[in-house]
Protein backbone atom coordinates (compact mmCIF):
# COMPACT_ATOMS: atom_id res chain seq x y z
CA UNK A 1 0.00 0.00 0.00
CA UNK A 2 1.20 3.53 -0.81
CA UNK A 3 -0.35 6.50 0.92
CA UNK A 4 0.28 10.24 1.16
CA UNK A 5 -0.49 11.56 4.64
CA UNK A 6 -1.61 15.14 4.69
CA UNK A 7 0.49 17.77 6.45
CA UNK A 8 3.76 15.83 6.60
CA UNK A 9 5.20 15.96 3.13
CA UNK A 10 4.14 15.36 -0.40
CA UNK A 11 6.18 12.18 -0.41
CA UNK A 12 4.29 8.94 0.08
CA UNK A 13 5.02 6.37 2.74
CA UNK A 14 4.99 2.87 1.29
CA UNK A 15 3.83 0.17 3.69
CA UNK A 16 4.36 -3.46 2.69
CA UNK A 17 1.96 -5.43 4.85
CA UNK A 18 3.29 -8.85 3.85
CA UNK A 19 6.87 -7.86 4.62
CA UNK A 20 9.01 -9.52 7.29
CA UNK A 21 10.13 -6.02 8.34
CA UNK A 22 7.78 -4.70 11.07
CA UNK A 23 5.48 -1.89 9.95
CA UNK A 24 6.79 0.42 12.67
CA UNK A 25 10.33 -0.08 11.37
CA UNK A 26 9.21 0.59 7.80
CA UNK A 27 7.62 3.90 8.86
CA UNK A 28 10.63 4.92 10.95
CA UNK A 29 13.13 4.18 8.20
CA UNK A 30 11.18 6.17 5.63
CA UNK A 31 10.55 9.20 7.83
CA UNK A 32 14.17 9.25 9.02
CA UNK A 33 15.34 9.07 5.42
CA UNK A 34 13.02 11.91 4.35
CA UNK A 35 14.38 14.08 7.18
CA UNK A 36 18.02 13.22 6.48
CA UNK A 37 17.63 13.82 2.74
CA UNK A 38 15.93 17.18 3.25
CA UNK A 39 12.61 16.10 1.84
CA UNK A 40 11.16 16.93 5.23
CA UNK A 41 12.55 20.35 6.11
CA UNK A 42 13.28 21.61 9.66
CA UNK A 43 10.11 22.89 11.26
CA UNK A 44 7.85 20.64 9.18
CA UNK A 45 4.99 19.38 11.28
CA UNK A 46 4.29 15.67 11.14
CA UNK A 47 0.65 14.58 11.04
CA UNK A 48 -1.11 13.96 14.35
CA UNK A 49 -0.75 10.40 15.52
CA UNK A 50 -4.36 9.40 14.85
CA UNK A 51 -4.42 11.11 11.46
CA UNK A 52 -1.31 9.30 10.23
CA UNK A 53 -2.56 6.05 11.72
CA UNK A 54 -5.83 6.39 9.83
CA UNK A 55 -4.04 7.31 6.59
CA UNK A 56 -1.74 4.28 6.83
CA UNK A 57 -4.39 2.02 8.34
CA UNK A 58 -2.20 1.17 11.32
CA UNK A 59 -2.79 1.35 15.06
CA UNK A 60 -2.18 4.85 16.47
CA UNK A 61 0.08 3.26 19.09
CA UNK A 62 2.35 2.12 16.26
CA UNK A 63 2.68 5.69 15.00
CA UNK A 64 3.18 6.96 18.53
CA UNK A 65 6.07 4.50 19.00
CA UNK A 66 7.63 5.66 15.71
CA UNK A 67 7.45 9.31 16.78
CA UNK A 68 9.11 8.44 20.09
CA UNK A 69 11.87 6.63 18.23
CA UNK A 70 12.38 9.62 15.92
CA UNK A 71 12.57 11.91 18.95
CA UNK A 72 15.09 9.64 20.66
CA UNK A 73 17.18 9.74 17.49
CA UNK A 74 17.16 13.52 17.42
CA UNK A 75 15.02 13.85 14.29
CA UNK A 76 11.89 15.45 15.77
CA UNK A 77 10.61 17.11 18.90
CA UNK A 78 7.14 17.24 20.32
CA UNK A 79 5.69 20.35 21.93
CA UNK A 80 2.35 20.59 23.66
CA UNK A 81 -0.06 22.37 21.36
CA UNK A 82 2.46 22.50 18.51
CA UNK A 83 2.53 18.83 17.54
CA UNK A 84 5.58 16.88 16.41
CA UNK A 85 7.99 18.84 14.20
CA UNK A 86 11.33 18.20 12.51
CA UNK A 87 14.09 19.75 14.63
CA UNK A 88 16.07 22.76 13.41
CA UNK A 89 19.23 20.70 12.98
CA UNK A 90 18.41 17.06 12.26
CA UNK A 91 21.27 14.56 12.57
CA UNK A 92 23.35 14.30 9.41
CA UNK A 93 25.00 11.00 8.75
CA UNK A 94 28.35 10.92 7.03
CA UNK A 95 28.19 10.22 3.33
CA UNK A 96 24.42 9.85 3.18
CA UNK A 97 24.41 10.45 -0.59
CA UNK A 98 27.15 7.86 -1.07
CA UNK A 99 25.24 5.42 1.10
CA UNK A 100 22.09 5.99 -0.97
CA UNK A 101 24.12 5.15 -4.07
CA UNK A 102 25.41 1.95 -2.49
CA UNK A 103 21.87 0.94 -1.56
CA UNK A 104 20.58 1.67 -5.06
CA UNK A 105 23.35 -0.40 -6.63
CA UNK A 106 22.76 -3.24 -4.17
CA UNK A 107 19.05 -3.29 -5.00
CA UNK A 108 19.82 -3.28 -8.72
CA UNK A 109 22.23 -6.21 -8.47
CA UNK A 110 19.91 -8.10 -6.14
CA UNK A 111 17.02 -7.67 -8.59
CA UNK A 112 19.17 -9.16 -11.35
CA UNK A 113 19.61 -12.25 -9.15
CA UNK A 114 15.89 -12.45 -8.41
CA UNK A 115 15.88 -10.99 -4.88
CA UNK A 116 13.19 -8.54 -3.79
CA UNK A 117 13.91 -5.27 -1.92
CA UNK A 118 12.24 -6.82 1.13
CA UNK A 119 14.69 -9.75 1.08
CA UNK A 120 17.62 -7.35 0.77
CA UNK A 121 16.36 -5.29 3.71
CA UNK A 122 15.85 -8.40 5.84
CA UNK A 123 19.32 -9.74 5.08
CA UNK A 124 20.92 -6.34 5.73
CA UNK A 125 19.13 -5.89 9.04
CA UNK A 126 20.04 -9.42 10.15
CA UNK A 127 23.70 -9.01 9.19
CA UNK A 128 23.90 -5.68 11.02
CA UNK A 129 22.35 -7.21 14.13
CA UNK A 130 24.86 -10.06 14.07
CA UNK A 131 27.79 -7.66 13.76
CA UNK A 132 26.58 -5.81 16.88
CA UNK A 133 26.35 -8.99 18.95
CA UNK A 134 28.97 -8.78 21.73
CA UNK A 135 31.45 -11.47 22.71
CA UNK A 136 33.45 -14.14 20.92
CA UNK A 137 30.47 -16.40 20.18
CA UNK A 138 30.85 -18.38 16.96
CA UNK A 139 27.93 -19.36 14.75
CA UNK A 140 27.62 -22.98 13.65
CA UNK A 141 25.15 -24.73 11.39
CA UNK A 142 24.42 -28.31 12.42
CA UNK A 143 23.11 -30.17 9.38
CA UNK A 144 21.06 -33.36 9.37
CA UNK A 145 18.54 -35.04 7.10
CA UNK A 146 15.56 -34.46 9.41
CA UNK A 147 14.48 -31.46 11.43
CA UNK A 148 14.14 -33.54 14.61
CA UNK A 149 17.72 -34.83 14.44
CA UNK A 150 19.14 -31.42 13.55
CA UNK A 151 17.29 -29.72 16.42
CA UNK A 152 18.22 -32.26 19.10
CA UNK A 153 21.88 -32.32 18.10
CA UNK A 154 22.12 -28.54 17.89
CA UNK A 155 20.84 -28.37 21.48
CA UNK A 156 23.40 -30.97 22.61
CA UNK A 157 26.28 -29.04 21.10
CA UNK A 158 25.03 -25.79 22.62
CA UNK A 159 24.93 -27.46 26.06
CA UNK A 160 28.47 -28.76 25.57
CA UNK A 161 29.79 -25.29 24.70
CA UNK A 162 27.74 -22.87 26.83
CA UNK A 163 28.17 -19.21 25.88
CA UNK A 164 30.81 -20.19 23.31
CA UNK A 165 28.70 -21.24 20.35
CA UNK A 166 25.41 -20.37 18.73
CA UNK A 167 24.28 -23.56 16.99
CA UNK A 168 21.50 -23.38 14.41
CA UNK A 169 19.83 -26.59 13.12
CA UNK A 170 19.43 -26.91 9.36
CA UNK A 171 18.52 -29.57 6.81
CA UNK A 172 21.38 -30.67 4.61
CA UNK A 173 19.90 -29.42 1.36
CA UNK A 174 19.32 -25.98 2.91
CA UNK A 175 23.05 -25.43 3.48
CA UNK A 176 23.81 -23.61 0.20
CA UNK A 177 21.02 -21.07 0.69
CA UNK A 178 21.90 -20.42 4.34
CA UNK A 179 25.59 -19.92 3.57
CA UNK A 180 24.78 -17.59 0.69
CA UNK A 181 22.45 -15.37 2.70
CA UNK A 182 24.06 -15.30 6.15
CA UNK A 183 27.42 -15.61 7.88
CA UNK A 184 28.39 -18.80 9.70
CA UNK A 185 31.80 -19.83 10.98
CA UNK A 186 31.58 -23.55 10.30
CA UNK A 187 29.25 -26.46 9.58
CA UNK A 188 28.97 -29.61 11.69
CA UNK A 189 27.25 -32.89 10.90
CA UNK A 190 27.58 -36.60 11.68
CA UNK A 191 30.15 -38.75 9.94
CA UNK A 192 27.29 -40.34 7.96
CA UNK A 193 26.61 -37.06 6.16
CA UNK A 194 30.12 -35.62 5.98
CA UNK A 195 30.58 -36.13 2.22
CA UNK A 196 27.12 -34.76 1.47
CA UNK A 197 27.72 -31.70 3.63
CA UNK A 198 31.12 -31.07 2.03
CA UNK A 199 29.49 -31.08 -1.40
CA UNK A 200 26.80 -28.60 -0.33
CA UNK A 201 29.27 -26.30 1.45
CA UNK A 202 31.72 -26.29 -1.48
CA UNK A 203 34.63 -25.02 0.60
CA UNK A 204 32.96 -21.85 1.89
CA UNK A 205 33.46 -22.75 5.57
CA UNK A 206 35.07 -25.69 7.41
CA UNK A 207 32.97 -28.85 7.86
CA UNK A 208 33.35 -30.92 11.03
CA UNK A 209 32.30 -34.59 10.93
CA UNK A 210 31.24 -35.70 14.42
CA UNK A 211 31.53 -39.31 15.55
CA UNK A 212 28.54 -41.10 17.05
CA UNK A 213 28.72 -43.26 20.14
CA UNK A 214 29.04 -47.06 20.30
CA UNK A 215 25.39 -47.55 21.29
CA UNK A 216 24.21 -46.49 17.85
CA UNK A 217 26.70 -48.75 16.13
CA UNK A 218 25.52 -51.56 18.39
CA UNK A 219 22.00 -51.12 17.04
CA UNK A 220 23.28 -51.15 13.45
CA UNK A 221 25.22 -54.34 14.26
CA UNK A 222 22.08 -55.94 15.76
CA UNK A 223 20.16 -55.36 12.55
CA UNK A 224 22.99 -56.63 10.37
CA UNK A 225 23.08 -59.89 12.36
CA UNK A 226 19.39 -60.74 11.93
CA UNK A 227 18.62 -63.99 10.15
CA UNK A 228 18.38 -63.79 6.35
CA UNK A 229 14.90 -62.79 5.27
CA UNK A 230 14.03 -61.08 8.56
CA UNK A 231 11.68 -58.13 8.19
CA UNK A 232 12.68 -54.76 9.64
CA UNK A 233 10.15 -51.98 9.96
CA UNK A 234 11.46 -48.45 9.46
CA UNK A 235 9.05 -45.83 10.84
CA UNK A 236 9.78 -42.12 10.35
CA UNK A 237 8.07 -38.77 10.22
CA UNK A 238 9.00 -38.36 6.55
CA UNK A 239 10.07 -40.46 3.59
CA UNK A 240 13.44 -38.77 3.64
CA UNK A 241 14.10 -40.07 7.14
CA UNK A 242 13.14 -43.60 6.10
CA UNK A 243 15.43 -43.41 3.07
CA UNK A 244 18.29 -42.24 5.29
CA UNK A 245 17.95 -45.19 7.68
CA UNK A 246 17.85 -47.57 4.74
CA UNK A 247 21.02 -46.00 3.33
CA UNK A 248 22.89 -46.32 6.65
CA UNK A 249 21.90 -49.98 6.93
CA UNK A 250 23.06 -50.61 3.40
CA UNK A 251 26.41 -48.93 4.05
CA UNK A 252 26.84 -51.10 7.16
CA UNK A 253 26.57 -54.24 5.03
CA UNK A 254 23.01 -55.16 5.95
CA UNK A 255 21.75 -56.89 2.81
CA UNK A 256 19.85 -60.02 3.83
CA UNK A 257 16.88 -58.40 5.59
CA UNK A 258 13.70 -56.98 4.09
CA UNK A 259 12.89 -53.36 4.95
CA UNK A 260 9.27 -52.28 5.42
CA UNK A 261 9.05 -48.49 5.45
CA UNK A 262 6.19 -46.48 6.92
CA UNK A 263 5.75 -42.75 7.24
CA UNK A 264 3.61 -41.05 9.88
CA UNK A 265 -0.10 -40.94 9.08
CA UNK A 266 0.13 -43.66 6.39
CA UNK A 267 -2.18 -46.13 8.12
CA UNK A 268 -1.84 -48.96 5.60
CA UNK A 269 1.96 -48.89 5.80
CA UNK A 270 1.91 -48.71 9.59
CA UNK A 271 -0.49 -51.68 9.75
CA UNK A 272 1.82 -53.69 7.48
CA UNK A 273 4.83 -52.97 9.69
CA UNK A 274 2.86 -53.91 12.80
CA UNK A 275 1.75 -57.21 11.28
CA UNK A 276 4.98 -58.40 9.69
CA UNK A 277 8.08 -56.73 11.14
CA UNK A 278 10.40 -58.73 13.40
CA UNK A 279 12.12 -55.53 14.57
CA UNK A 280 10.78 -51.97 14.28
CA UNK A 281 13.12 -48.98 14.07
CA UNK A 282 11.58 -45.67 15.16
CA UNK A 283 13.23 -42.38 14.22
CA UNK A 284 13.32 -39.37 16.55
CA UNK A 285 10.52 -37.82 14.52
CA UNK A 286 8.41 -40.94 14.94
CA UNK A 287 9.05 -40.98 18.69
CA UNK A 288 8.16 -37.28 18.93
CA UNK A 289 4.86 -38.06 17.21
CA UNK A 290 4.15 -40.84 19.72
CA UNK A 291 4.10 -43.58 17.09
CA UNK A 292 5.59 -46.15 19.49
CA UNK A 293 2.11 -46.57 20.98
CA UNK A 294 0.83 -47.54 17.53
CA UNK A 295 2.41 -51.01 17.58
CA UNK A 296 1.71 -54.27 19.38
CA UNK A 297 4.56 -56.20 21.06
CA UNK A 298 6.74 -53.30 22.24
CA UNK A 299 9.71 -55.71 22.64
CA UNK A 300 10.23 -55.29 18.88
CA UNK A 301 10.70 -51.52 19.09
CA UNK A 302 14.11 -49.87 18.82
CA UNK A 303 14.74 -46.11 18.89
CA UNK A 304 16.91 -45.14 15.93
CA UNK A 305 18.90 -42.37 17.56
CA UNK A 306 22.45 -41.77 18.67
CA UNK A 307 24.65 -40.05 21.20
CA UNK A 308 27.84 -38.29 20.21
CA UNK A 309 31.09 -39.99 21.08
CA UNK A 310 33.19 -37.86 23.50
CA UNK A 311 35.79 -37.63 20.77
CA UNK A 312 33.23 -35.80 18.60
CA UNK A 313 33.16 -32.86 20.99
CA UNK A 314 36.95 -32.78 21.16
CA UNK A 315 37.14 -32.66 17.37
CA UNK A 316 34.61 -29.84 17.32
CA UNK A 317 36.41 -27.96 20.10
CA UNK A 318 39.66 -28.00 18.13
CA UNK A 319 37.90 -26.78 15.01
CA UNK A 320 36.24 -23.97 16.97
CA UNK A 321 39.55 -22.87 18.46
CA UNK A 322 41.15 -22.88 15.03
CA UNK A 323 38.38 -20.73 13.54
CA UNK A 324 38.50 -18.35 16.51
CA UNK A 325 42.27 -17.98 16.20
CA UNK A 326 42.00 -17.28 12.46
CA UNK A 327 39.33 -14.64 13.12
CA UNK A 328 41.47 -12.92 15.74
CA UNK A 329 44.48 -12.97 13.41
CA UNK A 330 42.41 -11.47 10.58
CA UNK A 331 41.08 -8.75 12.90
CA UNK A 332 44.63 -7.91 14.03
CA UNK A 333 45.73 -7.47 10.42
Amino acid sequence: MSTQPAGASRHALDIERDSDVPISTQIFWQLAYQIESGRLQPGTRLPPVRELGAALRVNPNTVRAVYRRLADGGFVEGRHGAGTRVVDRPPVRRGSEALAGIVAETLRRAAQLGFTPDEVAQATFTAATERKRPGPQLRILFAECTTADATVDAERITEAFPERLEVIPVLLDELPDRLTRYHYDLVATTTFHADEAQAYVAGRVPVVAMLVGPGYMGLVHEISQLRPGAKVGVVCGSQRGADNIAEVLQLSGTSDVKLLSAVAHTEAELDLVDREADVILLSREAMALGLESRFERPDRLREWSYEFDPAAFEILRRAVERVAAESEHAAAD
